[in-house]
């Protein structure tokens, strides 16, 4: 569904015709230096904030060019990749600047492009957070809560016997997975010993798991998107198992603030709902959820570290609880603050049934992250970022 961009036309006619439309505008005041993009036969175009809105001129005179091929470019502009997609796909290197200057740029360049606007922490700010639902609540509260925040904790979907059949079937997959399997993410903890810290496509192989992307309780909560959403159990990693490790010092264990469509393809995966069955209880000792409320409506970068002035939420769950939560949603897991601590949680991705027209079994935007990787171990973003200077 994308096709072949023009990179002169693109930038001389579609860019300033978006301008003119006010989408320089929706960036907001941005005060960021100004970015170049460089195709690997020279050509070129500078971004530039200017006066609250945002201009664009040929040419790469800019404190940071990205350079990367013409389908590469073609494919950043339109989503099929990310920023952070064409990093892990080792597509994109910077003879000027670095990755975090494409990073911040990002948000801006897709309000320019798509007429998506900056994050307004303000759209959330009269909404209770921390507040909390049963699947006996009225749905359309819960339908509004997620509609405006793009997050739901709903208390005790599952009880403990269902919880438990579910946690026995998962460690047995775990004492199985191997970092050759294909099915299993791996990372490294700061004893040396390589930990399995994702199962993927467990559905497939298993009939107890495979159920519940069939249970009437998520079914009930996919309903409160507002759109026909269905099931994933054989693409995009099917239902997979998050395992959170203590002292993970290699790999993509703690995932960092990001979107489940961060890597590329939002307007094929969005909207989306992700529900996370909770098979631990879940704090800040093992390594919790957090939630940029209202952040699934626009363009935005990840938190400040040490900034509290937003609306996040960290999410506390007890085994049978479930969130849900927008794919486009900004969340984060950091690493666990005991150093002996982990959790696990499974989740069964819902998605429009016109993505099965696109993407085909066993393909998933995740799939890059394995690009660079070898026997299952999944670079960090640190990781991959040595690969892109010069």
């Amino acid at each position: 569904m994308f096709q072949r961009m023009d990179f002169d036309e693109f930038h001389r006619s579609h860019v300033p015709a978006q301008l003119a439309a006010g989408n320089g505008r929706l960036a907001g005041r941005s005060t960021l230096h100004p970015i170049a993009f460089r195709l690997t036969d020279g050509r070129a175009y500078t971004f530039a904030a200017l006066d609250g809105d945002i201009e664009v001129r040929p040419g790469d005179d800019a404190p940071t060019v990205v350079e990367l091929d013409a389908a590469a470019w073609s494919d950043f502009v339109q989503e099929a990749h990310t920023a952070f997609g064409l990093l892990y796909a080792g597509a994109v290197r910077f003879p000027r600047g670095d990755f975090g200057a494409l990073d911040a740029w990002e948000p801006v360049l897709r309000a320019v492009f798509h007429g998506r606007p900056l994050y307004d922490p303000a759209a959330v700010a009269d909404v209770e957070l921390a507040r909390t639902f049963t699947l006996d609540d009225d749905p359309a509260e819960l339908a509004s809560f997620l509609g405006t925040t793009g997050f739901l904790h709903v208390r005790e979907v599952f009880t403990a016997e269902e919880i438990a059949t579910v946690s026995a079937e998962v460690e047995r997959f775990r004492r199985q997975a191997t970092p050759d399997d294909g099915h299993s993410w791996w990372a490294r903890n700061a004893d040396g010993e390589d930990v399995c810290c994702r199962l993927i496509y467990t559905s497939l192989e298993s009939a107890t798991l495979g159920r519940l992307a069939g249970a009437d309780q998520l079914h009930r909560l996919a309903a409160l998107a507002g759109t026909p959403l269905t099931p994933v159990v054989d693409r995009l990693d099917g239902v997979s198992v998050v395992i959170k490790h203590p002292a993970v010092v290699e790999g993509l264990s703690d995932l960092p603030w990001h979107r489940d469509c961060g890597l590329g393809g939002h307007p094929v995966l969005c909207p989306a709902l992700n529900m996370g069955v909770q098979l631990d209880e879940a704090t800040a000792e093992n390594g919790q959820l957090h939630f940029l409320a209202g952040s699934h409506l626009s363009s935005c970068g990840p938190p400040a570290r040490g900034d509290d002035s937003l609306p996040v939420l960290a999410v506390d769950t007890r085994p049978g609880d479930v969130t849900v939560h927008f794919g486009h949603v900004l969340h984060a897991a950091p690493p666990p603050l005991s150093p002996t601590a982990g959790r696990r949680a499974l989740y069964v991705g819902f998605v429009s049934p016109d993505l099965f027209d696109v993407i085909g079994p066993g393909q998933g935007y995740n799939d890059v992250l394995f690009t660079a990787s070898a026997d299952g171990h999944v670079a960090s973003v640190d990781e991959r970022l040595a690969n892109t200077t010069g």
